[in-house]
């Protein structure tokens, strides 16, 4: 079966690649994951079938932007609380 994974690098660049796999899910998905793990790569998405990918600098051109966006220095792993009732 084929699909799309995408690895998160360690310096938090993303980048994806055609990877054949299993058709179990589970399976397709713990080889991708040791197979990005031998280039210090993080599995974060495998979608089945071969697909482009479009990340946040196939966009913006001008360096300038890059460096003052808010939406590229986002961690995509913050999770926001709400405190506005008693909720941690």
């Amino acid at each position: 079966m084929i699909y799309t994974a995408i690895y998160q690098g360690p310096q938090g660049q993303l980048t994806y690649e055609r990877y054949n796999g299993h058709i179990s899910r589970k399976d397709a998905w713990l080889s991708a994951a040791k197979l990005g793990g031998m280039n210090d790569g993080c599995l974060i998405a495998l979608v089945p079938g071969d697909h482009p990918v479009y990340f946040y600098e196939n966009f913006v051109k001008d360096n300038a932007a890059k460096e003052l966006s808010e939406v590229q220095q986002h961690d995509l792993y913050e999770i926001p609380r709400d405190t506005s009732e008693g909720q941690l």
